[in-house]
């Protein structure tokens, strides 16, 4: 059974990014946690009373509004391997999510990508994406329409080992959708060293299940340029890739705005977290 963590703020944003998941784990049994978050930030000019007051406000608001949800999402649920449990929190949406983590066995978050000034990661998406670690993140764009993947694109350069506990959760949605991968190879280099060819054929043993091909993308521009035109031109359905240092979306977030709005992704996102290994990439 899988347990997927859904952030919701009553938004049509947010229930997108709902409407994504099930749609994606729909022959999957699945827990989906529908979370909402609050914060109230005590003022010293005014009582504890009536600060207790507020949170307690707030709390009451965010319960009506998730129990509301869980009637209407239930109502329009038809499938019987689907289950759903609302959570509310008076705390930072990180910290939420790091506690499900540590009290639950949570398989995934999804999310929406609530940008702003045609900006596809909104803040709280990049808070989630650096603030929370060894927990796959499903970005879902806000004008993106559900539908299950018949094509991923899976990016990567090569320059740092694979494992499999790192790209279980790739495997298992490939699998459970029949979908088809192109591995994506963005690079500047023409040729992979020995170590990057090493790496690829230990991705090949563990993508021995699937159907898969490799591609080589020229990267003209820049890297997220090429990545979009190339998810484009084949006709993607989500884009996949490992969070780590060597590649090119960690240099993405440590990119100024300007930057960031180049990769403004049609398509959702499946972030994989890094896992620690002893050994260093070369």
């Amino acid at each position: 059974m899988k347990q997927i963590v859904v952030p919701i703020d009553f938004s049509d944003n947010s229930n997108n990014a709902l409407q994504y998941a099930k749609t994606l784990f729909s022959s999957e049994i699945c827990t989906f946690y529908l979370l909402n978050v609050y914060i109230s930030n005590p003022s010293n000019l005014l009582s504890k009373e009536y600060n207790d007051s507020i949170l307690t406000e707030m709390s009451q608001e965010s319960e009506k509004n998730l129990k509301i949800l869980l009637n209407k999402t239930n109502k329009e649920n038809d499938n019987n391997h689907h289950n759903f449990e609302i959570v509310s929190r008076a705390n930072t949406l990180v910290n939420a999510i790091n506690h499900m983590l540590n009290t639950k066995k949570i398989d995934f978050i999804t999310m929406g990508a609530k940008g702003t000034k045609g900006m596809f990661l909104g803040s709280n998406t990049v808070k989630v994406i650096n603030g929370v670690e060894n927990c796959p993140l499903l970005v879902v764009p806000q004008s993106y329409i559900p539908k299950k993947p018949s094509l991923i694109a899976f990016s990567t350069n090569f320059k740092r080992t694979f494992v499999r506990d790192e790209l279980n959760p790739l495997i298992d949605i490939a699998l459970s959708n029949h979908s088809k991968i192109n591995i994506a190879r963005i690079m500047i280099e023409e040729y992979l060293n020995d170590y990057q060819k090493v790496n690829k054929e230990t991705l090949k043993v563990l993508f021995k299940d699937l159907d898969y091909i490799f591609c080589k993308i020229d990267v003209e521009t820049s890297e997220t340029n090429a990545l979009k035109e190339f998810a484009t031109q084949t006709e993607s359905d989500l884009i996949a890739l490992v969070h780590h240092k060597h590649n090119f979306f960690q240099k993405l977030m440590e990119e100024d705005v300007v930057d960031k709005i180049t990769f403004n992704s049609p398509l959702p996102l499946l972030i994989l977290p890094e896992l620690k290994l002893k050994e260093t990439a070369k």
